[in-house]
């Protein structure tokens, strides 16, 4: 069962990889009269619990397809029933979005969880074989840096922090130098290089079958306003400096964090720093080198280093 074209009209994505900037584009594309730009978790099949710092009880992560396919199971449904009770769902969500928004044009900012990418693809091509999609990229470096830091402030549950995490958080959180050889762990360097280059390598099959624009973050520090006027066109709404430039406006830094410049960072704050090469502040030799390993090949595609041997200048 598909939606009804009068439904999956005007509904666009954007994907990429988590701390790639994409809460930042969707305030710039919420400040346009004709954008509702939200982030509805529809696809992925994946739930767990985080619990965020300073909180007592854990929240749910958790995806639409995930959750129907536990309702199919607890309903004793047939599971053939899946993909007609997440089109009506998924229907029933874009209805209240036009009427809360009161918006014509909807995008989805989609940064897949581990091991999904490939999943979400598909599901688009499901339920919004005609939508366009924009790839954000970012240095996938700073992308790894940032999510690190990031989850300082949160944690999975049932999960316990080393000594080493213990001490790093605690540096980080009080602002004082973090006094190990090395900041950065190997798991962590595997999961995110994995987390970043995962998106990335769906891009050739989304153009199969959709228009797709890919925007990158670097591109947005220089460059918002055309950067905005690229998205506004691609998306077929309003583009002229009118609509641009509030827009732009919206998502500036200062905005954004409340206050702070470009580079200043907050520890708590989901907007930290707003700025390119911060992994350069972190990497050893070791974590270049392991990088590299895994995700060097996309690093060198979309134009972040240009040869194999990167890291060495690292040492």
């Amino acid at each position: 069962m598909k939606i009804s074209k009068s439904y999956i009209s005007n509904n666009h994505f954007i994907i990429a990889a988590p701390r790639s900037g994409t809460t930042w584009m969707s305030k710039m594309l919420n400040a346009h009269p004709d954008i509702f730009c939200v982030e509805r978790r529809l696809f992925g099949n994946y739930a767990d619990f985080v619990q965020d710092d300073g909180q007592v009880q854990s929240r749910l992560r958790v995806t639409l397809d995930k959750y129907v396919s536990s309702l199919i199971l607890h309903h004793g449904l047939h599971p053939g029933k899946t993909e007609r009770l997440m089109s009506s769902l998924i229907k029933s969500l874009v209805k209240e979005e036009r009427a809360i928004s009161k918006k014509k044009t909807i995008v989805d900012k989609i940064t897949p969880y581990l091991g999904t990418s490939e999943h979400v693809l598909h599901q688009i091509n499901t339920y919004f074989p005609k939508s366009k999609i924009i790839y954000l990229v970012r240095d996938g470096r700073d992308v790894f840096t940032s999510g690190v830091f990031h989850w300082f402030n949160k944690k999975q549950t049932n999960t316990e922090l080393t000594d080493f995490e213990s001490d790093r958080r605690d540096a980080f959180k009080s602002s004082k130098p973090f006094k190990g050889n090395r900041f950065f762990q190997d798991k962590e360097i595997q999961q995110w290089a994995n987390e970043w280059k995962e998106p990335l390598q769906t891009i050739e099959r989304a153009r199969q079958t959709h228009e797709v624009k890919i925007i990158s973050y670097e591109d947005m520090l220089k460059d918002p306003t055309n950067v905005v006027e690229a998205c506004l066109s691609f998306f077929n709404v309003k583009s002229k400096p009118k609509f641009v430039n509030p827009c732009v406006e919206a998502g500036q830094f200062k905005k954004m964090s409340k206050g702070r410049n470009q580079g200043e960072a907050k520890a708590d704050a989901h907007v930290r720093k707003g700025i390119a090469g911060d992994w350069k502040n972190y990497f050893t030799y070791e974590d270049g080198k392991l990088f590299h390993e895994i995700a060097g090949d996309s690093l060198i595609e979309y134009g972040y280093v240009e040869n194999k041997n990167w890291f060495e200048e690292l040492r």
